[in-house]
Parts: structure tokens; C-alpha cells; sequence
């Protein structure tokens, strides 16, 4: 069953921040093109699917063209489709969804094109690969290291830190809708990034000199704080890289590391729980062109189940993690904490780039989640495999609280 939202909407938790206090880079130019909509009735925030399918009874079916970034029913397309089928049944059928699987319609360097040209109406747009289109998205992207690095507490503080950030800095909404977009998720991830190795090493003196496929210019900065060289490698090439010895580790999710299939030639892992590395992050976006087209409940309702998005991609992040965990005891390989040396080092980069602002978010969320008292918070990497199998916790009181804040202000109305 697909969760109802509940709970009242209040101001944004970081109503004081700004685009200047956040340090995101405006974008040149014109100002974003109007969003508008096709009228219609507006719908309450926590409404049952009732009152949508109501609201909706004289809308002109549509079709979506959607593009998941992996195969059809797999755990990371599962955002995609349960979002889909969440929109579809919610609408009664007045909104339908067309898939293309495992980004056969435009690479994911290409999706913002697709979305702006109408090849695609909804897609995952990764800021991180277009960053002279999307510099105000890749600004806040540079805050992505934020929160605590552990399984679960990463997945809930990550999300609200970053959705948070991106609504009090408009400029990240303002440059999708130059580039013929909607911004409906700023941002989310599959799980903290970390080097997989392929031999054991937590100090900087035993990581010196060792080559790391990196995935942005952030992690550039933390390699290279770290005495490691960074290198330029897709994530396709990942495990051909570690297996012939190109390179030493990969800065990898757990997820990737899963997928990828490149643990037991890196099976080695490091982190520390309190300073992350960077992580470049995914978002959800629609053709402006096609969204100012739906009536503002069709609209509200697209919106509103996001929900059902991110809780198919927390699920799916904790299902490769399982996955992930277990292969590195089984290769032999273990998850360390960092020495002291090397946190510090990641420290003063990342110094560098946070502003009061992002801290305030980074400890608003790490308060929030210990008050929510989901179950698995904290939880090691050691024990996950023990938590997953219990089964994932309730979240709504999660969503509550995103849609309370920072998503329930960005709503449409």
C-alpha cells in the first residue's frame, strides 16, 4: 500500500538560509521561464487518493515518457516504477507512465537534453556530469559529504540535509527551468561513497600514492588530501581498472560496489562516521513544457508522491548494502574506520566549502532523526545484514518530516 501523507505544513526549518549564505553559484542569464499550470482544483497536502482521483475526474489522460537508470524490476530502477504505479493508481489512471529502462533513451550525461527537447518528460538529471549547465545544483552537490556515514542514519540525515539546502537556494530550481526543466527532487543517493581498495589501508601514510577512480572534483580534493592520485574512470570501467591493477581503489557506494561487481578485487574498505566523502547525487526532474500543461492537482499529486520514490530507493540502497557487506566478509575484506591522520585531512577540505548554514542543516537532521526513533539508526556496517533481514522499519514518521519542512514548502499551489 502505497503511504498517505499526513501532518500539517509549517515554514521551512532554515527559512533564514540564502543562496548567498549557502554559497551556491547563481546562473547567469534570463531569469527561469513562469511555471504555470492548466487550473483546476487544489488539493490539501496529506489528502487521501480520493480527493485526487476527484479532482482529476475530467482531466484529458496523459502518458509520460520515463527513463529508469537500471533494468526493469531491478533495485535501483524499483524508484522509478513504484513511483510510477504510486502516480498511476492515485490518479485513477488519468496519468500513465511510458518506460525506457537502464537509460535507453538518452545517457545520463544527455538526460537534461531529452527532458528540454521532449524525447523524455521525466527523467534522472546527475548534476554532476553537466556542471556549466548546472553549477548552482553542483554548488550545493559540494555540500554532499555532509552527515553521518553509517547505513541507515546516512540514507534519512543525507536526504533532509540536501533537500533542505536546495529549497532555501532557489538558483538550483531557477537553472532547471532555463535549461526546459521542473526540479521535482533536488537531489538524492544510494548510500555514502567510500575507497574500495585493494589492499587494506586506514592511515594517510598507507593510503599515499595509491591511484583512485574519483567521480567528481571534490573527490579530486579529498584523494589528494589523502596523498592519493585521482583519476578519471567511468563506473563501467571500475572493475576491469581494479582487476588488471590500473588503479589501487575506487570511490564507490555500496550500491555501485554491489552492481559493479568489482568487491573481491577491492573488497578493502574506509570511512569515517563522522566526515564523509563527497557524494554526487541524482535528482528528478519533468519537461517544464509538459508540467505546465497538468492541472495543479495532477501536479500536487506528482509531487506528493515522491514519497513512494524515496522509499523504493532507500529500500534499494539497504538491499545492495546487505549485499555489499556480505561479499567484503566473504572476500576477505573488511570496512575500517579511518585513522585519525586521514580524517583530518578529509576535515580540512571539506572545511574549505561548508558554511554555517550547511552545519545548521547537517545538526537540525541529526537531532531530528534521533527524536524520530526509527529503528536502525546507528546501526554499523557490521551488524546491517542482521537489521535488513528484520525487514525496513516504518518511515512515514520520516516523510512527516520532510513534507513538514523544506518539500512541503516547494509544493505546488
Amino acid at each position: 500500500m502505497f503511504p498517505l501523507r499526513k501532518g500539517r505544513r509549517r515554514g521551512v526549518v532554515l527559512a533564514g538560509l540564502t543562496v548567498a549564505s549557502l554559497a551556491l553559484a547563481g546562473c547567469a542569464g534570463s531569469s527561469a521561464t513562469e511555471e504555470t499550470n492548466a487550473g483546476g482544483a487544489s488539493i490539501e497536502y496529506g489528502a487521501d487518493k480520493s480527493a485526487y482521483a476527484e479532482a482529476l475526474a475530467d482531466m484529458e489522460p496523459v502518458t509520460l515518457a520515463i527513463q529508469s537508470t537500471g533494468p526493469k524490476g531491478s533495485a535501483t530502477g524499483r524508484r522509478f516504477e513504484d513511483y510510477a504505479a504510486a502516480v498511476e493508481d492515485w490518479s485513477d489512471g488519468k496519468i500513465s507512465f511510458e518506460f525506457t529502462y537502464s537509460n535507453g533513451m538518452a545517457p545520463p550525461d544527455e538526460v537534461h537534453l531529452a527532458l528540454s527537447d521532449g524525447r523524455l518528460d521525466i527523467g534522472s538529471v546527475m548534476p554532476a556530469l553537466v556542471p556549466g549547465d548546472l553549477p548552482a545544483a553542483n554548488a550545493l552537490g559540494d555540500l554532499s559529504h555532509l552527515g553521518r556515514q553509517t547505513p541507515v542514519d546516512w540514507m534519512l540525515q543525507w536526504h533532509g540535509i540536501m533537500l533542505d539546502l536546495a529549497a532555501a537556494a532557489p538558483d538550483v530550481a531557477d537553472e532547471y527551468e532555463e535549461h526546459g526543466m521542473k526540479l521535482l527532487l533536488p537531489a538524492f543517493g544510494s548510500g555514502a561513497y567510500m575507497p574500495y581498495c585493494a589492499d587494506p589501508g586506514t592511515s594517510a601514510s598507507a593510503l599515499d600514492g595509491r591511484g583512485v577512480a574519483s567521480q567528481s572534483k571534490v573527490q579530486n580534493k579529498e584523494a589528494k588530501a589523502l596523498g592519493m592520485t585521482p583519476t578519471s574512470i567511468s563506473y563501467a570501467e571500475m572493475f576491469e581498472g581494479l582487476e588488471r591493477g590500473v588503479i589501487d581503489c575506487a570511490y564507490s557506494t555500496v550500491t555501485g560496489a554491489a552492481l559493479g561487481g568489482f568487491i573481491p578485487a577491492a573488497p578493502h574498505v574506509a570511512y569515517a562516521e563522522d566526515e564523509g566523502f563527497n557524494s554526487p547525487a541524482g535528482s528528478i526532474a519533468i519537461s517544464l513544457a509538459r508540467w505546465n500543461e497538468l492541472p495543479l492537482a495532477a501536479q500536487q499529486l506528482m509531487y506528493d508522491r515522491l514519497d513512494v520514490l524515496l522509499q523504493a530507493n532507500f529500500e534499494g540502497a539497504w538491499e545492495n548494502t546487505a549485499a555489499a557487506v556480505t561479499a567484503i566478509h566473504d572476500a576477505g575484506g573488511e570496512m575500517a574506520p579511518f585513522d585519525d591522520d586521514a580524517v583530518a585531512r578529509l576535515r580540512a577540505v571539506h572545511e574549505a566549502v561548508e558554511t554555517d548554514a550547511a552545519r545548521t542543516a547537517e545538526q537540525d537532521w541529526a537531532d531530528r532523526i534521533d527524536a524520530l526513533g526509527i529503528d536502525g539508526v546507528g546501526t554499523s556496517y557490521e551488524d546491517f545484514p542482521a537489521w535488513y533481514a528484520q525487514g525496513v522499519p516504518d518511515l512515514q514518521p520520516y516523510f512527516d518530516a520532510l513534507w513538514d519542512g523544506a518539500m512541503g514548502e516547494r509544493r505546488p499551489s
